[in-house]
């Protein structure tokens, strides 16, 4: 019977009663105030006002069946209370409220009346136990016989939190510690409050927390658990190394292993969920302070293999590694920020930093590993490019991208400043030197014409007439090789097939020559006036989607040009009406579209924005309208730099020109310019009658002083990244018959320490058009039984560098476990009984068998 039942039936046996007194049971009286009385009764929280009591028992509430709870002891058990109540006489006639004896309810629920312990817990908390709440909680471990004094402990420790089931001991004391916040104040004293109330949880808890940290509940100070923290930070950081003499802290230090165990068992509980990461952070920073990271740092240095590496101790590590060894020993750095992105478990704005420098660092990597930039002949300048001279491109862009996602108010930007200022240096210096070989090959070994690329001019002519089946054609505006490579990546994950081929585009690299020379043609023609040139196509200017259009039937009945924002509208029955045509050119605009007038943060942006768009599109082309292949290229690629470019920088141009802009001019002078290489127009693009026209562009990637502007993002001339576009051959597969990439252990020697076990994996294949991706498991097994979380991780990069598609695991015990070897499994997820990968692993963690994991 619960409390509220007999309340009532204290009622129901005594028809003359009128008011029930109960007193001094506070886990009782939070019970009643959530009553919902049955018509007839009051429930009534004494809080000092006699008089008015008094008078309304014998007015308003004269006839109700009043419940009186008073927040004291009982006067007639304490006789020193009773000149001091005034409704002695209402008690006296009335009733008050007794527990049911701890022996009979014992009897009751089948409790033993042999566990002295649980007699002893019972006796005292008799009272919180018959409440409705309590009953409720502990009513299927008294049914199955499974009732201990530890799990009425924690149950009664759980229910002052607010839970409504049993928690174990890592999660309440996890709970406890982040009950030290600031912004906890109001739940901490309430849980504190309760907690007084039952002697048996005070000592539990005090138990449990001086059993790993050597310190408890300090309840003479607000925060309490400030001296838990304390310790708990400095051990967290720390205990992989060995203490020097000139620690200060070294007093907190946790000796015994098995503490040592529980302590990051409760560490890996609160990292394992973003928000209990988050809160255990923020109680470290307001209750942790007297554990000072610069302290730690002065004391153990930059370089030292600390355990947990909370933000502000890793934010001067990083910097560390930007100002001594970022240009010079970026692997070392890779391998540094790679583990102490696993330790700081990949949150908040230090972690957003520390992936711009992870990708700074490939960057250098790579620029390291170039070679001489002195080649033989321009196709091995092609072959370069299109094999590793991109990639600096790529990670140039996206380490501008990454450095505009680092929150000015975090403690790095400063060094993340200087860092990228250093990167824009370097990239430009580099990429300047490369497109200064690259244009001097081309000089040397006879012009554009040694380049055995496709030409952008025959690309209709060449790709898509032949096609006897339904093309869409995807034209995206300054779509550079790199992206497009990205983008293939993406679209590797799809069931689709697709293949990257490099095409050379036309001299001068323009929207208004390259897009135009992309459709069919007899015939393209300079067209304008002296100071300002055009191109025609069978003497048409083609500046309209709709002039496009018509155009284009002239050489395939039915065949239409479209925006893809007409498109991106995904309406099905306005689709399926568009790709009934035969042929579909779709004209993208987003890159070039914010890339002139846009900041540096807007044109890696838009370079996202354009692989996520098409990325998109494609696959929902193939699959959805019938169409056998999706072809995407570009009008020209861009130079990207976020720097200033001074006037003092700027090229002069120093002869007459018909047309000018920052990347080139039109002239009819055959003269040498100093810093300039000059083509005949008639050569370097399709244009018939340009063969008293030269195109002008700078030697390497400087810009020219013209109206145009544009300096930062630019096109043009006739740089690698400029000239080499690329072309994307998309077609839907049938079957899927790609194999899933493979997956390898990294480390030899794979060990335990600390219950931890930290290892990488490298997936073997880079997903792609031949192989796709894989969901595997990884756990460490004891006798067949996981003694960890099983962790799934998706194996989906496509990166083709080795270093970028290594994993880093971290699996922690959840379990006692004694066995001195520990078997690593990694299986497919699709297949829970051929492992991939099984390997032994050595458990140098002690844990005695009467430790207590439940």
């Amino acid at each position: 019977m619960s409390a509220i039942d007999k309340i009532y039936n204290y009622f129901d046996r005594e028809p003359d009663l009128k008011v029930l007194f109960i007193f001094n049971d506070e886990f009782l009286a939070d019970e009643l105030r959530e009553v919902q009385w049955k018509e007839g009764y009051r429930f009534v929280d004494f809080q000092g006002d006699w008089f008015t009591v008094k008078y309304n028992l014998d007015n308003a509430w004269a006839d109700d069946r009043v419940v009186l709870y008073f927040h004291q002891e009982s006067p007639l058990q304490k006789k020193s209370l009773r000149e001091n109540f005034p409704l002695l006489d209402v008690l006296t006639a009335n009733m008050e409220y007794k527990s049911q004896d701890y022996t009979a309810f014992m009897q009751q629920y089948g409790l033993p009346d042999t566990d002295k312990p649980m007699m002893r817990f019972v006796e005292r908390n008799i009272m919180a136990l018959q409440s409705e709440r309590m009953l409720r909680l502990f009513a299927p471990y008294y049914q199955d016989r499974s009732i201990t004094t530890d799990k009425l402990v924690r149950g009664f420790i759980s229910s002052y939190m607010g839970v409504q089931r049993i928690l174990e001991w890592d999660a309440i004391l996890l709970r406890v510690i982040l009950l030290g916040r600031d912004a906890e104040q109001q739940k901490r004293t309430d849980f504190f409050v309760k907690l007084r109330k039952c002697k048996d949880t005070v000592e539990a808890l005090g138990r449990k927390l001086t059993d790993i940290f050597g310190t408890t509940i300090d309840d003479n100070t607000e925060e309490k658990v400030a001296d838990v923290v304390k310790v708990l930070k400095y051990n967290a950081i720390v205990q992989n190394l060995a203490p020097v003499a000139a620690d200060n802290y070294k007093q907190w230090r946790i000796d015994n292993t098995l503490a040592l165990q529980q302590m990051n068992r409760l560490l890996e509980l609160a990292l394992s969920q973003e928000k209990t990461a988050d809160a255990l952070l923020e109680v470290m920073d307001e209750l942790g302070d007297a554990v000072r990271d610069d302290e730690l740092i002065r004391w153990y240095g930059t370089d030292a293999n600390y355990y947990f590496v909370p933000p502000r101790l890793c934010q001067p590590i990083v910097a560390g590694l930007l100002k001594d060894k970022m240009e010079t020993e970026p692997e070392a750095v890779i391998r540094r920020i790679e583990d102490l992105m696993l330790k700081l478990n990949g949150r908040g704005m230090t972690a957003a930093a520390m992936d711009y420098c992870l990708t700074v660092a490939q960057y250098y990597q790579k620029a390291l590993a170039l070679g001489s930039l002195t080649l033989n002949t321009p196709n091995e300048y092609v072959m370069r490019y299109q094999e590793d001279y991109y990639v600096l491109d790529q990670l140039y862009r996206q380490a501008t991208e990454q450095y505009f996602k680092v929150d000015p108010s975090c403690g790095l930007f400063p060094d993340i400043q200087q860092a990228k200022h250093s990167l824009d240096l370097h990239y430009s210096k580099l990429n300047n030197r490369m497109n200064q070989e690259w244009t001097r090959c081309i000089q040397e070994t006879g012009g554009m014409g040694g380049v055995h690329l496709s030409r952008q001019q025959d690309f209709y002519e060449k790709r898509i007439r032949p096609m006897q089946k339904k093309v869409a054609v995807i034209v995206s505006d300054a779509l550079r090789y790199e992206v497009a490579q990205e983008l293939i990546g993406e679209l590797a994950r799809s069931k689709h097939v697709a293949t990257l081929k490099a095409m050379l585009a036309m001299l001068p690299t323009e929207t208004k020559y390259g897009k135009p020379a992309l459709l069919p043609h007899r015939e393209l023609k300079l067209y304008g006036q002296e100071d300002s040139q055009n191109m025609s196509v069978d003497d048409h200017i083609l500046s309209t989607t709709e002039k496009r259009s018509e155009h284009l039937q002239r050489y395939k009945d039915g065949a239409i040009c479209v925006p893809f924002e007409t498109v991106a509208e995904y309406n099905q029955q306005k689709n399926r009406e568009i790709f009934k045509h035969p042929l579909v050119y779709i004209f993208h605009d987003t890159i070039d579209k914010a890339g002139h007038d846009g900041t540096a943060k807007q044109v890696t942006q838009a370079c996202r924005e354009a692989i996520n768009e098409l990325a998109t599109m494609i696959p929902k082309i193939l699959a959805s309208y019938n169409v056998t292949e999706v072809y995407v290229t570009s009008d020209h690629g861009f130079l990207f730099n976020d720097i200033d470019f001074a006037e003092k920088d700027k090229h002069k141009i120093e002869e007459e020109t018909i047309e000018r802009s920052t990347r080139y001019y039109l002239t009819r002078s055959d003269a040498e310019a100093t810093g300039m290489v000059k083509f005949p127009l008639s050569e370097v693009s399709g244009i018939s009658n340009g063969s008293d026209v030269y195109v002008a562009v700078p030697q390497g990637t400087n810009r020219l002083a013209a109206p145009s502007g544009g300096y930062m993002f630019t096109h043009g001339g006739a740089s690698m990244q400029e000239l080499i576009i690329p072309i994307i051959i998309c077609h839907q597969e049938r079957d899927d018959n790609k194999q899933p990439v493979g997956v390898m252990v990294l480390d030899r020697k794979l060990s335990i320490q600390a219950s931890r076990l930290r290892f990488k994996l490298l997936q073997t294949e880079a997903v792609s058009m031949d192989m796709k991706e894989r969901y595997i498991r990884v756990a460490l097994y004891h006798n067949d039984e996981p003694v960890t979380p099983v962790k799934d991780i998706l194996l989906d990069k496509t990166d083709p560098s080795l270093d970028n598609r290594k994993i880093q695991v971290d699996l922690t015990l959840n379990r006692n476990v004694d066995a001195k070897v520990l078997q690593l499994k990694v299986f497919d997820a699709a297949d829970d009984l051929n492992p991939l990968i099984k390997e032994n692993v050595t458990n140098n963690t002690l844990i005695e068998n009467d430790f207590d994991f439940e």
